[in-house]
């Protein structure tokens, strides 16, 4: 007797599912130290290179500071980087050497009623300016952190974000925040419940809520939107 073949179920294909791996992150990239403009300009002869840069732009209280520091290119400190990405002990370390290493060092500051009368871009530029004319000696190039210096009859160059291109102009941020961060350690002392030493004069959570609680202090900016009489936003209320 004839056996019908059995017909086994064919055993459906299982649809490969394609995992998307997790994107790699790539390594936060290392801030290179400042400098190049100082190995372009050596090799065109310059020797006594200025930089100059300013601290406190953008705060609520406190001066502004600028500072101008002459470099002989042919003995640039080692590590100067942006003030920004160094920590308060690196900025004390590297200003000390700053010190001991360039030509010149001049700061200007700014209290915080001639910004309310002036304004806030003319007092930054003439600071700039005057921090750049007491430098002794005269330098024979001037690199700025965006704005021009062209009055003083030296060479000069505003390049945006040069304080991580120029050493000169990364040793004038330090030497500023350095200076500013002292200055408004005894702001603290003598007003306090602003929290000065832990916020620089800057717009904090923690500042504003002390505005709003007591009123601003004689070191605050009152040209500044919100300083001279709170407004509250909706999250306020």
């Amino acid at each position: 007797m004839a056996t019908k073949p059995v017909q086994r179920p064919v055993a459906k294909r299982r649809k490969r599912v394609a995992r998307k791996k997790a994107p790699v992150k790539a390594p936060a990239a290392t801030p290179r130290p400042a400098g190049r403009l100082e190995v372009i300009l050596r090799r065109k002869g310059f020797r006594f290179v200025a930089g100059v840069d300013e601290v406190g732009r953008g705060a609520l209280a406190g001066p502004l500071v600028t500072a101008a520091v002459c470099l002989d290119v042919h003995n640039v400190p080692d590590g100067l980087f942006d003030s920004k990405v160094l920590t308060p002990e690196e900025r004390e370390a590297c200003s000390a050497e700053i010190m001991r290493l360039a030509v010149g060092v001049s700061y200007v500051v700014v209290d915080s009623c001639d910004i309310d009368d002036d304004g806030l871009g003319v007092s930054n530029l003439a600071a700039l300016k005057r921090a750049v004319r007491a430098l002794h000696p005269k330098p024979q190039y001037v690199i700025s952190d965006h704005f021009p210096m062209d009055e003083d009859g030296s060479a000069w160059v505003g390049l945006p974000k040069a304080d991580a291109l120029s050493a000169a102009v990364a040793a004038a941020s330090i030497v500023a925040k350095v200076s500013r961060d002292a200055f408004m350690a005894t702001l603290d002392a003598s007003h306090p419940g602003y929290n000065f030493t832990s916020n620089k004069g800057y717009g904090t959570d923690e500042h504003w809520s002390a505005i709003r609680a007591l009123g601003p202090s004689p070191v605050h900016r009152r040209s500044f939107r919100g300083v001279a009489s709170y407004q509250p936003t909706l999250s306020d209320i």
